[in-house]
């Protein structure tokens, strides 16, 4: 247990540094100014963000608890429907090994997908949350309001991504029906979570980039440039700082959301028995079986045309169908080797009684022949 426990102190160090240098940052570049959508309850700026961001790890907290299975089950319903036609739905035997370095890495594409989308909504945000920042430096005024925009949007990302994290702990994967492995088809085997995730997650990787340099890069320096010929001033008296301030807004804005994520990615982690037995059993009733993974060898025998020989390699997954098929044959094989030692104790035995009865033959005849003399 306490070996299983060590993995959890990584993410904790990174949720306590990162997320307590990301409120020191906003507490040292924020005045006192109210807020003019708290203006009713009298908040300022850094009173706002620190009661969002402790009110937004609780309440995301229990969006898992209620929400992550049950998403998952609808996406899990929903993969079955679309590929029902060519896969078949399995539950692998995976491993159950997860460090803390895993715990950190799976909070980063939420992380991206929430600051990309959150992009959209800062002018909205920015007009109803007005506030002085004390700091000069134009990257630094972005801080606050692109934290908050990213952890207002982050129970949404979290809302796709959460379901996606109970799918593959539980090892539920589609692939290509062996029906339908004579056509030239990948075998496609994937994760069902890893298919919803790769969705959401491919547009994260993509508009990331995308949103951070028409947000801290066009719009500020590049924009301006265009429209009037000249560079804005701050870029002019501080180009390095400038650069190099945005460069580090875009690195270190996905880090500190990434911080606000981990407790959620720890609490998944915790509740794996209780994961994998509830969305095992309704992927059981959805049709799913048990089945291993087999050893993949490496082999350099190709025809002609390119295409592996038949006995070039084993399958990576094992299909229902095969796994049965296999278990016969090997019930087949054992059956047989019974059925060989039994014979040929049997053999041993006739041979043994055969020969026993020889030797009373023998002795037979030499008595009688005693007996004449």
């Amino acid at each position: 247990m306490a070996s299983g426990k060590k993995k959890f102190i990584a993410p904790s160090f990174f949720f306590i540094l990162i997320g307590g240098f990301a409120l020191q940052l906003i507490f040292d570049v924020t005045t006192t100014a109210t807020s003019d959508a708290m203006s009713v309850f009298g908040f300022s700026m850094q009173t706002f963000i620190a009661v969002l961001v402790i009110a937004s790890i609780p309440i995301m907290l229990i969006e898992y608890y209620l929400l992550a299975i049950p998403i998952g089950i609808l996406f899990l319903f929903a993969n079955r429907t679309i590929k029902a036609a060519s896969y078949e739905m399995n539950i692998m035997n995976i491993g159950k090994e997860f460090s803390g370095w895993y715990i950190i890495r799976r909070a980063a594409v939420p992380a991206l997908f929430s600051v990309a989308s959150s992009t959209m909504f800062l002018g909205l945000i920015s007009t109803y949350v007005q506030y002085t920042p004390t700091a000069d430096t134009w990257f630094l005024q972005q801080v606050p309001i692109a934290l908050m925009s990213a952890l207002l949007f982050m129970p949404i990302a979290l809302l796709i991504f959460m379901p996606t994290w109970v799918l593959n702990d539980t090892g539920i994967v589609t692939h290509l029906k062996e029906n339908k492995q004579h056509l030239r088809m990948s075998p496609d085997t994937q994760g069902v979570g890893r298919w919803v995730g790769s969705i959401f997650g491919g547009y994260a990787l993509i508009a990331f980039p995308i949103a951070m340099f028409t947000t801290h890069l066009y719009e500020p320096y590049i924009k301006p440039f265009l429209t009037t010929g000249l560079w804005p001033q701050s870029l002019i008296d501080s180009p390095i700082e400038s650069l190099l301030g945005s460069f580090l807004l875009i690195i270190g804005l996905p880090l500190f959301v990434m911080a606000f994520i981990v407790p959620v990615v720890t609490a998944n982690e915790i509740s794996q028995s209780r994961v994998r037995r509830i969305m095992g059993r309704y992927a059981t009733r959805l049709g799913a079986t048990v089945v291993k993974g087999e050893r993949i060898k490496k082999t350099t025998r190709f025809s002609d045309d390119g295409i592996l020989t038949e006995a070039a390699g084993l399958e990576v997954v094992s299909t229902a169908k095969s796994v049965k098929l296999a278990q016969t044959k090997e019930k087949n094989l054992k059956l047989a080797q019974k059925e060989e030692k039994t014979r040929i104790s049997k053999a041993k035995k006739r041979a043994k009684e055969r020969s026993k009865r020889t030797a009373q033959s023998v002795k037979s005849v030499k008595t009688k022949k005693d007996s004449k003399k």
